[in-house]
């Protein structure tokens, strides 16, 4: 879109704070949106204005409302629109359009976000015309689950369409943009109907004043999508459907299994048709029913804690006939969280539960009698019956973090007021000998059911395995989420782990700048940060994109991590011929553990003629620029005569030298095989030794010749 597209955009060069104006990427009603650069960093970023056109005009640089009468309004507008980008400034998902600023200037403000390049997913839909069930579930369930993490804080986007889903370029991936949620408060302060809904897309509740909007509101959206990539056409305008209703008169939207039968699945068209229910009450309640149903699976009730901005407090706002979704906890007494319900169940048996205990280790001496069963048996009664630190405990059991026999002894002193001192316990319980194997994927429950309940140390604990995949798939937004309730809670480990991810976060955006200007150095350390999940979702085969981006220009680490990933099939198709092309490439130019990685395939005959002597002279190239696993590797080749004649004072020395390193398993197994060779003589240790030294003054030498002269790596190789 070119600025004449929007009378009132600012023109290409306009600075907006370090931001640079370089085109208009769209504009509405509401506002417009460029195409900025930052001045210092070169990062490309989407920048949106708040410019609304009934009642704001721009004068000069400035943007003003139309009239004193508009004034009120504007400003009002305004504020909707700074807390939205404060909202969403708090998601954290790859399928979410990602707040990374916003900032007010010429009487206006401005959101800075990430600037996604592909194509809109209407764009998509006007060329397709239509969608498979596979293709649609394929789309949205990315988008689901970002939509996820926005109901679980208590929002909504109020304005899901195909318009505000776009299609990355580089690998088809959805992500949601556009909230409607400071357009919709505008459009009802100004009585505006364009501004308060989309055509075909929005349920009749946005188009009333104090209509009841929760998660069910952007399922009408999501059916509404799904009704149109089923079709072709977006569905009736909810207004005239509820009209009709109304009238007595038949809906005229016809179902889609009249309209579409065959062409999906009985139970997607049923889910999405009930999506489409004009009624609030009759549609789905959270989005994990929603998407259940268009599996055709049943879940009960939903089991997402999804709460909209109206539902916070009681029932105003919630469909008729449904349940609160998250209580209040101002409803609860003061004291009630520790004197739970679980607390008066328990209390006639915890103090005989402690007395078991106690005649267990006094008396029988480590035989496990009833004391064992009934200890269990408390604990897991509490924490079915919600007590959300019986919960913890039960987790923390469970995974093995911590002592069992301390989680045991934390409850029944917090229950029947037992002092700690009065049952002796041993510091490191035998977890095995109270009953309960380790489960990682049980620890996660019980984590959940305490942090759902508020419960900190739980919250930490459950980012920690979503952090590192113990007992449920890595999921780095999850993590994030559950690390940042424990940290507002004043967790400290946790806060640790936000400002590690902040930083790495800047780092991608920085490294992002100038990756999409073609720096390969940036474009390689974007490929790590993907690869590692580091500052951004962890994703394979973009960081594959990346690396091979800078692989192509001819940059050397890049192709080893290219290799890798054929190596490894991960991001890509696994392939060792491709591994090989790429290790060599690299390898030639010098990058150690390319040449190391080379020396291994020539030594397995992986992807290559097995050949002893290519494998020792790779092997040799690495391990004299002080490649541990190459010194190593080295040395196993010369204690076995293979690609080299026989030398155990050769192998000793390059043994000596990895194990000096101190490179975990690297050193280890390096002592390994040294001490192997104790059948040698002094004479020929001290020689061993001797040559050791000559060696690492040689690497020393070779790195700092290096280093004085800015190189990377060492170039060009022998072999």
């Amino acid at each position: 879109m070119n600025t004449q597209d929007h009378k009132q955009a600012l023109p290409p060069g306009f600075r907006l704070g370090s931001y640079r104006v370089v085109r208009v990427l769209g504009a509405g009603g509401f506002g417009v949106t460029y195409l900025c650069e930052h001045g210092g960093l070169g990062v490309t970023v989407a920048v949106k204005e708040y410019l609304p056109n009934d009642i704001a005009v721009r004068s000069g640089r400035a943007v003003v409302p139309k009239s004193a009468a508009d004034r009120e309004g504007y400003r009002w507008g305004l504020s909707r629109f700074l807390d939205e980008a404060r909202t969403l400034a708090r998601f954290e998902h790859r399928n979410v359009v990602r707040v990374r600023d916003y900032f007010e200037a010429n009487g206006t403000a401005y959101i800075v976000m990430d600037y996604e390049d592909g194509e809109p997913l209407d764009g998509v839909l006007e060329r397709t015309g239509t969608l498979t069930e596979a293709q649609i579930k394929r789309l949205l369930l990315p988008i689901v689950e970002g939509l996820r993490q926005v109901h679980a804080a208590g929002f909504l986007h109020r304005d899901v369409k195909p318009a505000n889903i776009f299609i990355r370029r580089s690998d088809e991936s959805p992500v949601l943009l556009d909230f409607g949620s400071a357009r919709q408060a505008l459009g009802r302060l100004s009585r505006s109907v364009t501004a308060i809904a989309s055509s075909g897309y929005s349920p009749p509740e946005q188009y009333e004043s104090n209509g009841g909007q929760g998660p069910w509101t952007d399922i009408y959206a999501l059916s509404a999508l799904c009704h149109r990539a089923i079709t072709g056409v977006a569905p009736v305008e909810a207004t005239r459907r509820q009209s009709r209703l109304l009238r007595g008169e038949d809906d005229p939207l016809p179902s889609l299994a009249e309209v579409a039968g065959g062409r999906c699945s009985q139970a997607f068209l049923a889910a999405v048709d009930r999506g489409l229910r004009v009624v609030e009450g009759e549609r789905q309640g959270s989005l994990d029913e929603w998407w259940a149903e268009l599996e055709g699976r049943t879940i009960g009730q939903p089991t997402s804690h999804l709460v909209s901005p109206s539902a916070r407090s009681g029932t105003k706002g919630r469909p008729p006939g449904s349940k609160p979704i998250v209580e209040s906890r101002a409803e609860k007494p003061p004291g009630s969280r520790r004197k739970s319900r679980a607390a008066w169940v328990l209390s006639g048996v915890a103090v005989a539960a402690a007395v078991a205990v106690f005649l267990y280790f006094a008396t029988f001496e480590g035989e496990r009698v009833f004391g064992v069963t009934l200890d269990r048996y408390v604990l897991r009664v509490a924490a079915e019956l919600g007590d959300a630190d019986a919960q913890f405990d039960l987790g923390t059991m469970y995974a093995k973090r911590v002592s069992a026999r301390t989680a045991i002894r934390r409850v029944l002193a917090a229950e029947s007021k037992v002092e700690e001192g009065a049952v002796m316990f041993d510091a490191e319980g035998d977890v095995d000998g109270w009953g309960i194997a380790q489960d990682d994927q049980q620890a996660v429950l019980w984590y959940r059911k305490a942090a759902e309940q508020g419960h900190t140390d739980a919250q930490y604990e459950l980012g920690w395995m979503y952090d590192r995949g113990v007992g449920v798939d890595e999921d780095d937004q999850q993590a994030v989420l559950w690390y940042r309730k424990a940290a507002e809670q004043g967790h400290a480990v946790a806060e640790h782990e936000l400002a590690e991810r902040e930083d790495a976060r800047l780092a991608v955006l920085w490294y992002r700048g100038f990756a999409e200007q073609g720096d390969a150095a940036a474009q390689t350390m974007l490929g790590v940060m993907y690869y590692l999940g580091e500052g951004v979702a962890k994703d394979a085969r973009q960081a594959v994109l990346w690396f091979r981006k800078a692989a192509e220009q001819g940059h050397a680490r890049a192709q080893y991590s290219l290799g890798v990933s054929y190596q490894s099939g991960k991001g890509v198709a696994k392939d060792v011929h491709q591994a090989v092309l790429w290790f060599r490439k690299a390898a030639e130019q010098g990058d150690a553990a390319a040449q190391t990685m080379l020396g291994w395939l020539f030594a397995r005959g992986e992807g290559v003629a097995e050949d002893d002597s290519q494998a020792v002279c790779w092997f040799r190239e690495a391990a004299e620029q002080g490649e541990a696993l190459a010194q190593l590797a080295l040395g196993l080749m010369y204690a076995g005569g293979e690609g080299v004649p026989e030398d155990p004072v050769q192998a000793y020395a390059w043994y000596n030298l990895a194990t000096a390193q101190e490179q975990h398993g690297v050193s280890e197994k390096a002592s390994e095989e040294k001490a192997s060779l104790n059948w040698l003589d002094r004479n020929q240790i001290a020689a061993a030794q001797r040559l050791s030294r000559e060696l690492a003054a040689e690497i020393a030498a070779v790195k700092g010749r290096d280093q004085l002269l800015g190189l990377g790596v060492r170039s060009p190789a022998k072999c």
